[in-house]
């Protein structure tokens, strides 16, 4: 498609009374095209046939009123579902009555339309822990007690194997950067089961090539080996008297099996479970960042090392500084989403700002 700055030179040349073939000739364009140009000019002072639409279709999704509806109604009925599989989207979509299965869309439409409405990946994050908000306060309520070198925090992060490779880099003032070729190799994506502590840093780690996808079977034999690490919690002791490590923190993940809970239980390590669509009370989202940072980075320096050793390094490379801050900021997330703390007249009132609100539904 030709620019628009070439589209307005054809039709100042065709205004200075230049003729058809000198026009093709200098702006490189068919002579049906610039004749076409020219005519949209005369009718309506634009060289777009539709100056309002330009260069974008008349049936294009964003234009299609039952389209967008249905799918402001969907993100707002079922918002968990844009967190996971977009093509499950799709299903419901068609499930809805009055939906035209011939709306032309797919997913990175879709991605588009969603911002077309106006919602954002953190809008939908929001409304799915709307739903949830009352179990998020359920969880609040007692693990404000629990001190951070009590808690171990586990999950699982992926990474693919192009998302390794830095795109820019920095050089010192004055200096010319070099940039390195990309290596010509395929980067197969990793999948590492990691357990963070607020005294101890990276407690454990598992790194795992995709496929195969990791299982139960993977995360009952990091628990196993998780286990030796921590210490047992003392029951009917105060917190002050519990051993460091003593509570494993994690999610609903499917892979997290009852079989790996019996040996947490065994070795006497206390289970606590995050509730749904609450990233921020975990310490070790932001861990994940700075791992995938890590990992850009030394895949950059050093494009030849092994891609499960880059994976290690970058764990390893991550500060126990940063782990206990962002434990820090779990602890303040986690005050503000309990509500007599934060209401007028409680001790943290007016300190964090309110909690934004998307839409008021009835919570899980």
């Amino acid at each position: 498609m030709f620019p628009l700055a070439v589209r307005w030179q054809v039709i100042r040349n065709r205004q200075k009374g230049r003729s058809w073939a000198s026009i093709v000739d200098h702006c490189g364009c068919s002579l049906a095209a610039a004749q076409e140009w020219w005519s949209n000019f005369e009718h309506h002072g634009s060289p777009w046939r539709d100056p309002v639409l330009e260069n974008r279709h008349a049936d294009a999704a964003r234009f299609r009123p039952e389209f967008l509806r249905a799918l402001e109604g969907l993100v707002r009925l079922y918002p968990e579902m844009f967190l996971h599989e977009m093509k499950t989207i799709f299903v419901r979509l068609l499930e809805l009555p009055g939906f035209d299965a011939s709306c032309p869309c797919s997913v990175s439409t879709l991605s588009r339309m969603l911002n077309a409405i106006g919602f954002s990946v953190k809008k939908v994050e929001r409304l799915a822990s709307e739903r949830c908000e009352a179990r998020i306060v359920q969880h609040c309520r007692p693990y404000r007690e629990v001190p951070d070198r009590c808690v171990v925090v586990a999950d699982e992060a992926h990474i693919a194997g192009p998302a390794m490779v830095r795109p820019r880099g920095w050089a010192p003032g004055g200096r010319k950067l070099e940039i390195l070729a990309l290596d010509p190799r395929a980067r197969a994506r990793y999948s590492s089961t990691v357990a963070i502590s607020h005294n101890r840093g990276i407690l454990e780690l598992a790194v795992h090539e995709v496929p195969p996808a990791q299982n139960g079977d993977d995360w009952f034999a990091f628990c196993t080996s998780l286990a030796g690490r921590m210490n047992a919690f003392v029951p009917g002791a105060d917190w002050a008297g519990q051993p460091d490590d003593c509570i494993l923190l994690y999610d609903n993940a499917a892979v997290h099996t009852q079989a790996a809970d019996d040996v947490l239980a065994i070795n006497g390590v206390r289970r606590m479970r995050l509730p749904p669509y609450s990233p921020d009370l975990s310490a070790i989202e932001p861990t994940f960042a700075d791992y995938k940072r890590q990992a850009r980075d030394i895949t950059f320096r050093h494009p030849d090392l092994p891609d499960r050793m880059v994976h290690v390094l970058a764990f390893a490379s991550i500060p126990l500084s940063s782990i206990q801050g962002h434990f820090r900021e779990a602890r303040r997330q986690t005050l503000r989403h309990i509500p007599e703390l934060n209401a007028p007249g409680g001790p943290l009132f007016g300190i964090f700002p309110p909690l934004p609100v998307v839409r008021s539904y009835p919570q899980l």
